[in-house]
């Protein structure tokens, strides 16, 4: 409420000292709440930057007071290395964000925002820059009048760096994004209304400048800031369509502004813009069926280099990538490390293709008994794993319980009733290090498991019939297709 009070204030009465004893007053207090939060713990460099940007314009301001009071009005001075100054900084600030949250991927926003920078430089050029040079006046008038809209563009390339780069914004970011824009705004509506409007009105936006000058330092007071510098996971790139209108705007940037220059009837010149719109729009079509078609063969790759070409299920390599991630966050979560019992029998006796669709059923079963966050993958041969976040010890055992209730189901196949039993091993992430000693911890688990089965198995005489043919309606038992430590055995330990 007191930055809005001390906007209008400014904004009504610009000439007045205590307008401008207002202005400087907010903008002296942003700063400082700046430079205060810029100490919190975390990451410092962009935050250092964005307090040394808005510094440096408040002491353009400043500078600019004093050599009033002192009843000098110079063309060029030390207010505007000041003001400048800031630009690079802001833009600085922004890079080193983009660069920390998106280590090696913001290639494609690098390239994107430099198109649309170099549109914009081309607009900025003819319509700001060449009549600054080409003015009167003295030559360092000249120059500082051509460089405010070069700052202008650096900022606009850092901010369109900053919206395409990957990444959460979150509120930091759009705050940091709205008040850089606010100040663009300004900025361009400064330079086109300086030979119209007199310095007083121009003035009065020093209020909307405040507001713009505030949403910046906002980011940087805000608690959850450094959610904008996490780094960003690695997706694939998509072409969004507001992506792809822009820079077909950027493109036709420079022919507009060619046959905006050009004379001759209108007619030859809006038809001639219309064609090369139209081509634009074709070339930009074919590039995007293009991207479209590498994208689906992408990700047709890129899904059989992840999961198993037979259950669905994702390989050991994405196993552990998850598990090296989930060591990184503070979650409970537990690892259940299956081998199928009497798998063996069942390819002996039925073949490979009954052996596959053992796999592919339980795979299925392991699928419907997981929760939509938990990670099932097929290591290998009859051995399945299930990674499970959120999920203590006593969780996991109930897990346990219903995968082995799940598999021991008869598996239907070529009117043959299959079974198979499953050993399953457990592992926590409270006492290991890293992801293999998690798996390797889990593998011996059920190796133990195993074991004791077998050990019961022995000590007790294997049952008989437990696979059941279908003939039509009648149903006769068969041999058991069940290896003899896998009958009658008791259930299953799931040692920590």
């Amino acid at each position: 409420m007191l930055l809005l009070a001390g906007a209008a204030i400014t904004a009504l009465t610009p000439d007045s000292i205590g307008g401008q004893a207002v202005y400087l007053a907010c903008f002296a207090g942003l700063v400082v709440a700046t430079w205060a939060a810029v100490r919190r713990p975390g990451p410092r460099r962009p935050w250092v930057l964005t307090a040394c940007a808005v510094t440096s314009w408040l002491a353009g301001d400043i500078t600019t007071v004093i050599v009033q009071l002192a009843g000098r009005t110079p063309s060029v001075g030390l207010a505007d290395v000041f003001w400048l100054a800031g630009y690079p900084l802001m833009g600085a600030a922004i890079l080193a964000m983009v660069r920390r949250r998106a280590p090696g991927q913001s290639r494609a926003a690098l390239q994107d925002g430099l198109t649309l920078t170099t549109a914009a430089g081309l607009a900025a050029w003819q319509f700001f820059i060449r009549p600054e040079l080409h003015g009167g006046g003295p030559t360092p008038s000249l120059i500082v009048g051509a460089l405010y809209p070069s700052g202008d563009l650096v900022l606009f390339a850092a901010v369109v760096y900053l919206v395409l780069s990957p990444g959460r914004n979150g509120v930091p970011g759009l705050l940091l994004i709205a008040g850089n824009s606010l100040s663009l705004i300004l900025d361009t509506l400064l330079t086109m209304l300086s030979d119209v409007l007199p310095g007083s009105a121009a003035d009065r936006l020093n209020g909307a400048l405040l507001l713009a000058n505030a949403l910046i330092v906002g980011s940087v007071l805000r608690r959850d800031r450094d959610q904008m510098l996490q780094p960003a996971p690695i997706e694939k790139p998509r072409l969004h369509p507001a992506r792809l209108t822009f820079l077909g705007l950027a493109m036709l940037t420079g022919p507009i502004l060619a046959v905006a220059r050009q004379t001759g009837r209108i007619e030859e010149r809006m038809l001639m813009l219309s064609a090369t719109a139209v081509a634009v729009g074709f070339c930009l079509a074919r590039f995007t069926q293009a991207v479209h078609e590498q994208g689906r063969t992408q990700d047709r790759l890129t899904y059989l280099a992840d999961h198993d070409s037979l259950t669905g299920l994702v390989n050991r390599r994405v196993l552990a990538e998850r598990l090296t991630r989930q060591f990184r966050s503070r979650d409970d979560f537990a690892l259940l490390y299956l081998d199928l019992d009497g798998f063996k029998a069942v390819n002996d006796a039925y073949g490979h293709a009954a052996g596959d669709a053992v796999l592919v059923e339980v795979a299925r079963r392991i699928r419907a008994e997981v929760r939509d966050a938990d990670l099932a993958a097929r290591l290998g041969g009859d051995e399945f794993a299930v990674l499970s976040r959120e999920l203590d010890a006593t969780g996991a055992r109930e897990l346990a319980d219903r995968l082995r209730r799940a598999v021991s189901e008869p598996i239907v196949c070529d009117r043959a009733a299959l079974h198979v039993g499953v050993s399953i091993g457990l592992a926590t992430g409270a006492g290991c290090a890293h992801g293999e000693e998690m798996l390797s911890r889990a593998d011996q688990a059920m190796f133990e498991v195993k074991r004791g089965r077998r050990a019961a198995a022995g000590a007790s005489a294997p049952a008989q019939p437990g696979v059941r043919v279908r003939s039509g309606t009648a149903v006769k038992p068969v041999q058991d297709l069940r290896s003899p430590q896998d009958v009658d055995a008791p259930e299953s330990r799931l040692p920590l």
